[in-house]
């Protein structure tokens, strides 16, 4: 038993060297997220995102200021109170980044948020800052992570990663570790990106942020297509995204969204942190990995 644990730990951990299994036909009846099952309980969940989160911290640098702190906090939990599902206790850290795919926060499962600076310095309100802690927070509310996990259990316990929502898989995707992964991973995470998007545009509405930000942060954020969407990319293409993300943005009422002050305070502050760069990709030994009680 504990070796099995101790497996089912590493899966969770590992990013790069996999083993390709004939599982696409175990997975073409169901690749949604909205509908995937999910062997974890959220208390399990919780346990696995704090377990993650302490490694994750060992390979990057974590801001302390407390007027940063302070801010994303107010804003992230002003946004968590909206979003839909389980009752999660949200988490929001500063850390310096490297330059992640869109500067995208990373999302571990049950409420845990580090947010790089990086976006903090390309976002021109809070509104787009807002959009992408929306995003970043709906893949938790949905559980992305632990149903990914649960597939992986179906299909091996220890040959398939975990694809973190959020920036670590902008690392993946730059070392072209999605090659490795069979079609059915690789449409789940297609469908979260989407589903994490067009979730957070009523969550931004109902917090008070206009979630045309959004749209407009992403516009300028994601690279263009080096090529036709393939079903061997881990993330949708450009414009299907932007498509989905106007069409969610459409379906909400139209409304006047008040400003927000203390946006600009916060990016000088940032500048102004005197921070060693994190090392790019966070990249976990086998050895670092925790033994996960289910």
């Amino acid at each position: 038993m504990a070796g099995r644990r101790h497996d089912q730990g590493m899966s969770m951990l590992r990013h790069a060297w996999i083993l390709v299994l004939p599982v696409a036909g175990l997975f073409a009846q169901d690749t949604s997220p909205a509908r995937g099952v999910n062997f974890y309980s959220i208390e399990k969940e919780q346990a696995l995102g704090v377990q993650l989160a302490k490694e994750y911290r060992r390979n990057v640098t974590v801001i302390e200021d407390a007027t940063v702190k302070t801010y994303l906090d107010d804003l992230g939990q002003r946004l968590a109170a909206k979003a839909q599902g389980p009752a999660f206790t949200y988490c929001f850290e500063l850390v310096s980044d490297g330059g992640i795919v869109l500067n995208e926060p990373v999302a571990f499962p049950g409420g845990l948020v580090f947010v790089p600076t990086s976006l903090i310095r390309a976002a021109k309100s809070e509104d787009e800052l807002a959009g992408m802690l929306a995003h970043a927070i709906e893949h938790i509310a949905a559980r992305h992570g632990t149903k990914q996990a649960t597939r992986e259990e179906i299909v091996n316990q220890a040959t398939i990663p975990l694809i973190y929502m959020g920036g670590w898989s902008g690392n993946a995707i730059r070392q072209g570790t999605e090659l490795a992964l069979p079609l059915g991973f690789l449409k789940f995470h297609r469908q979260a990106e989407l589903q994490a998007d067009t979730l957070a545009v009523p969550t931004m509405a109902a917090a008070g942020h206009d979630p045309r930000a959004l749209v407009n942060y992403m516009e300028r954020a994601l690279p263009a297509d080096a090529a036709p969407p393939s079903a061997m990319s881990a993330l949708p293409g450009r414009e299907v995204r932007l498509n989905a993300l106007r069409k969610a943005v459409e379906s909400v009422p139209a409304n006047t969204y008040p400003p927000h002050d203390g946006f600009a305070a916060i990016q000088q502050a940032v500048a102004r942190l005197d921070v060693k760069p994190a090392k790019v990709p966070p990249r976990l030994a086998p050895h670092m990995a925790p033994h996960l009680a289910r």
